[in-house]
C-alpha cells in the first residue's frame, strides 16, 4: 500500500474562545498518563457521495464545545493554551489498495494514522488533535483516523469526539446533542509534578508487535458456559494469563482499566473528557503445573483459568466500590493513587515479575460513527505499543471481541500457538 498526503491544513474553531477558557489545567489524573497519542481508525466501503469539505466544516461547527483539543499543550506547565490554534486535517490516498484486504491485516496500519503513537510532547506547536481522511484506489472505500493525546484525553473521551463529529456531519441543521464537559480539573486538582510522573516508556521499540485476535459470538458464548459453573460472571476482560519463557513459579501483576464516569456518587457528567480512569490491579501467581503447553512444559503459557476469572472480578469489584467513595471527603487522591503505587512498589521490589494490562474499548461506539454515508464496516486501534498489554474493540455486529494483543517478538509465536487461542479465535 502506498500512502500520498495531498492536503494538509489546520481547522480552527468556528467561534472564538472565550478568553476565560483560554488556559486548561491538567487535572491529577491528566499529568500521570503516559505522554502518548491514542487513536482509532474506521474503515467505510464508499467514498463517491462524500463531500469531503462536510467534513471540515462539521468540525469547525463543534470545535467550540471541544474548544481544548484546537490548543497546545505547554509541557513545562501542565496547561493547554486554548489559543484556538487550531487541529490537523490530512486528506491522503491510498493506491493499489482494496478495503477487503485491508479489513482482513491483523497487524496495526501505521500508514493511516496521522501521528505516530510517541510523537507527543515533543513541541508547543504539536497539534493535540490530528485527522486523516485516506480515499483508497481504486476500490473507492475511505478511512477515517483520528489520533489524540493522551495528556488530555482518554478513549471514551475519543469516543465522545468520534459520535459529535460524524453527528454534525451527517446533519448539519440538526443541533449538536453531545456537549462534552471538561470538569476533572476541578474535581480533582493538579499538582504540578517536577517531571514525568508517568513510568511508561513511550520511545518507539521495534520488538513490539500489534496483532488482532478475533474472538465471535459462538466462541465467546463456549468460554461463558465453561468458566460459568462455579464461577462469577463480573467482567468481560478474557481469562488470559501470558506467555513468557522459563519453568519457575512465578507472579503477575494484572491491571484493568477502570472508566469511573457513571460510577462515582453522584455520577459524573455522560460526557464527561479526559483521563477518567482508575487502575484495577491485581497479583496473579502462575506455577508450570497450573499451566498447559502441548509443546513445551518450560514455557508458562495463556490458559483459560476459572480462578483467573474470580481474581480479576474480585479486584474489579473492590475498585468499583472505591469508585462509590470517590467524593467522600479526603478519598479521591488515595482512590486514584492507592493502586497505582501499590502496583509499581511490587513490581521495583521484585515481588512480581511482569505486569498485564486490560483496557476495553468494546462500549464507547465507534462503530456507530455514521458521517452520512453509513456506518463503518470496519475499526481498530491507531499505534500504541505498550508492551503486555491487551485492547477490546467489539466488532462491526456488536457480538464479538477484538482483543489487539501487544508483546514483544520473542513472545508472540508462543502466544498464537496456545492451544486455546487457536481453538476460539480467528
Amino acid at each position: 500500500m502506498k500512502v500520498k498526503v495531498v492536503s494538509r491544513k489546520l481547522i480552527k474553531p468556528c467561534t472564538p474562545t472565550p478568553p476565560n477558557l483560554n488556559k486548561y489545567k491538567l487535572s491529577f489524573v491528566d499529568e500521570r498518563v503516559p505522554p502518548i497519542n491514542v487513536g482509532v481508525v474506521l474503515f467505510y466501503p464508499t467514498s463517491s457521495n462524500i463531500r469531503k469539505h462536510r467534513l471540515e466544516e462539521s468540525l469547525a461547527k463543534i470545535l467550540p464545545e471541544f474548544y481544548i483539543l484546537a490548543g497546545r499543550y505547554v509541557k513545562n506547565d501542565y496547561v493547554v493554551d486554548c489559543g484556538d490554534h487550531g487541529v490537523e486535517f490530512i486528506e491522503a490516498e491510498a493506491v493499489e489498495v482494496e478495503l477487503v484486504d485491508l479489513l482482513e491485516i491483523k497487524e496495526v496500519l501505521n500508514d493511516l494514522l496521522p501521528s505516530k503513537f510517541y510523537l507527543t510532547d515533543e513541541s508547543s506547536e504539536d497539534p493535540l488533535l490530528s485527522i486523516q481522511v485516506t480515499e483508497l484506489k481504486p476500490c473507492g472505500g475511505l478511512v477515517i483516523s483520528v489520533s489524540v493525546c493522551h495528556r488530555i484525553f482518554d478513549a471514551s473521551s475519543l469516543g465522545t469526539f468520534v459520535a459529535a463529529w460524524s453527528n454534525a456531519t451527517n446533519d448539519n441543521n440538526h443541533p449538536i446533542g453531545i456537549r462534552p464537559s471538561f470538569e476533572s480539573p476541578s474535581l480533582f486538582p493538579g499538582t504540578n509534578p517536577d517531571q514525568d510522573s508517568s513510568p511508561v516508556r513511550t520511545t518507539y521499540d521495534p520488538n513490539i508487535v500489534v496483532k488482532r485476535f478475533s474472538f465471535d459470538k459462538d466462541a465467546i458464548a463456549i468460554l461463558r458456559s465453561k468458566l460459568s459453573q462455579g464461577t462469577k460472571q463480573s467482567t468481560r476482560i478474557p481469562e488470559c494469563v501470558w506467555a513468557k519463557h522459563g519453568g519457575e513459579s512465578r507472579s503477575c501483576l494484572m491491571s484493568q482499566a477502570v472508566n469511573m464516569r457513571s460510577r462515582t456518587i453522584p455520577p459524573l457528567q455522560k460526557h464527561s473528557c479526559g483521563n477518567l480512569i482508575l487502575l484495577s490491579p491485581t497479583p496473579c501467581f502462575i506455577s508450570p503445573a497450573e499451566t498447559t503447553n502441548n509443546n513445551n512444559n518450560n514455557n508458562v503459557v495463556i490458559g483459560i483459568e476459572r480462578q483467573l476469572v474470580d481474581i480479576l472480578g474480585d479486584a474489579l469489584e473492590k475498585t468499583i466500590a472505591d469508585c462509590a467513595e470517590m467524593f467522600s471527603p479526603g478519598r479521591w487522591r488515595s482512590v486514584m493513587m492507592g493502586p497505582v503505587e501499590d502496583m509499581y512498589g511490587k513490581l521495583m521490589s521484585g515481588e512480581v515479575s511482569y505486569s498485564i494490562m486490560f483496557s476495553d474499548w468494546s462500549k464507547f461506539g465507534f462503530y456507530k460513527a455514521d458521517f452520512g454515508w453509513g456506518k463503518p464496516v470496519g475499526a481498530r486501534i491507531g499505534t500504541m505499543t505498550l508492551e503486555n498489554s491487551v485492547i477490546l474493540l467489539d466488532n462491526k455486529e456488536g457480538d464479538g471481541i477484538d482483543a489487539w494483543v501487544q508483546l514483544s517478538r520473542d513472545d508472540m509465536p508462543l502466544f498464537e500457538q496456545d492451544h486455546g487461542i487457536k481453538l476460539y479465535t480467528t
